[in-house]
């Protein structure tokens, strides 16, 4: 919601398709700025490993996959650096000798507008507040049941600033959890496949995933070497991810891409990082030439994947930036009046303004969103649209509900991913055919040219 709010706000000033792109842009420099100056004045008393480790996360924010995910035009870089203040945050008071009233409101308003941002931060705020209680518990354990709970309620801000955005966010939207995410979910899904595609878009990540994750247990298990011991605080501290993961594979949820996380994986890096500072005992000699050899093999892994990296992205976004120029070209906003369906909205639904049906069920309401997906394509075609934006799979699956006999392409875009081109293709039904193509400035060819038998 308070991306929404933002980008609103500056279309005012700019009037530009590429607008979040920028934003998220100026996000990504803001974090890794922040980080770059943070840090130094943060570890001066640090071990050399959270200096290196520190290099370690800077070098992976600047790496050809963090710029695939966080320059995106979703909000990803906003909460990363909104989660950045928090961890220094708490990092620091939990040191503290007590949190006075101004750092209470400061972690009030870092967990509100950070759920704002994105509403699974109630989680993390949950997290973060249990984090924090622990380390001052740890460090100087209250005596008497009143204390800890006086120590409870002043840890606790982020999360009473989190249960607030709830409320707004419940009182604006009318549900707590987004129709996407609805409409993403599938809680009769076998569990294995919400862990293959974790599995899967990972990998792919490359940077910003299997090695990220990689990284995350490395400093986890720095911490707890240097600490000798497993800390409630460091427990609590390291468990959005699994958590998360047992949430997305409980609900089915379809898991598209990193972005869904990689904030459950900055937290706790961040969090080891810094925890370090706090380390008394110095490791036993084994252990912490693992923890070296290690981490020089996170490096070399950045050393491979950077190259591989930049050739697979320049390939995806020289395909992605020639889709987009023909969008800019062509004149879609004369189909305002016509119906469209279309399986992915963004780019067609911004260009052309058109009442528009959405199979994956995401821009249409909660009803839509929680139908599943064969039904969806049924409504969608049953409102007889006038025109299709659709790829191989879903154009197979609306002509099992649309008669597409005599439907014509009009144009096709290729939305490139790491693995292969991602064909869209611009397609009218008989009566709009030279309406639509006249708007695409391109001939109609027969959609029988494409079509084929059903993806196994």
């Amino acid at each position: 919601m308070l991306y929404v709010w933002l980008l609103a706000g500056l279309r005012g000033l700019f009037q530009s398709p590429v607008l979040p792109r920028a934003v998220s842009s100026v996000f990504h420099v803001v974090l890794f700025a922040g980080l770059a100056w943070a840090f130094p004045r943060a570890l001066r008393s640090a071990p050399r490993l959270a200096w290196a480790f520190a290099l370690l996360l800077l070098t992976i924010l600047v790496m050809p996959m963090a710029v695939r995910w966080l320059d995106d035009g979703m909000e990803t870089s906003l909460t990363l650096c909104l989660i950045s203040l928090l961890v220094f945050s708490i990092s620091r008071l939990g040191h503290t000798q007590q949190i006075s009233n101004r750092s209470f409101a400061w972690l009030f308003i870092l967990g509100l507008v950070a759920t704002l941002a994105r509403v699974e931060f109630l989680l993390l705020m949950a997290v973060a507040s249990l984090t924090l209680f622990f380390v001052r518990y740890e460090s100087a354990s209250p005596g008497g049941l009143r204390a800890r709970l006086r120590l409870a309620i002043s840890c606790a801000a982020p999360l009473f600033g989190s249960i607030v955005a709830a409320g707004v966010i419940y009182l604006s939207m009318h549900a707590l959890i987004p129709d996407t995410a609805i409409a993403k979910a599938d809680a009769q899904a076998p569990w294995m496949s919400t862990l293959h595609a974790t599995t899967s878009v990972f990998v792919s990540a490359m940077s910003m995933g299997v090695i990220l994750l990689l990284f995350w247990l490395l400093t986890a298990a720095a911490v707890v070497v240097y600490k000798r011991r497993v800390s409630l605080s460091m427990l609590a501290a390291n468990s959005p991810f699994p958590l998360v993961l047992a949430l997305a594979i409980h609900r089915g949820q379809e898991v598209q891409g990193v972005r869904y996380f990689v904030w459950t994986l900055i937290f706790p890096i961040l969090w080891n990082i810094l925890e370090l500072r706090w380390s008394e005992a110095q490791p036993r000699r084994l252990p912490a030439q693992m923890l070296k050899f290690a981490a020089y093999g996170v490096v070399c892994l950045l050393l491979i994947a950077a190259p591989i990296e930049s050739i697979l992205l320049h390939r995806e976004f020289r395909a992605r930036e020639q889709s987009f120029a023909e969008f800019r070209t062509q004149h879609l906003e004369r189909l305002s009046s016509l119906k469209l369906v279309a399986f992915d909205v963004g780019y067609i639904g911004y260009f052309t303004q058109s009442p528009l049906c959405d199979m994956a069920g995401l821009v249409n309401g909660r009803a839509s969103a929680a139908l599943p997906f064969e039904d969806r394509v049924k409504v969608c075609a049953a409102e007889h649209p006038n025109y299709a934006f659709v790829s191989g799979f879903s154009l197979w699956e609306l002509g099992n509900d649309l008669d597409l006999k005599g439907w014509s392409i009009c144009s096709e875009y290729d939305f490139a991913n790491l693995r292969a081109p991602d064909l869209h293709f611009l397609i009218a039904s008989p009566e709009a055919t030279a309406e639509v193509c006249r708007a695409a400035g391109a001939t109609p060819r027969p959609l029988e040219a494409i079509l084929h038998p059903a993806p196994q």
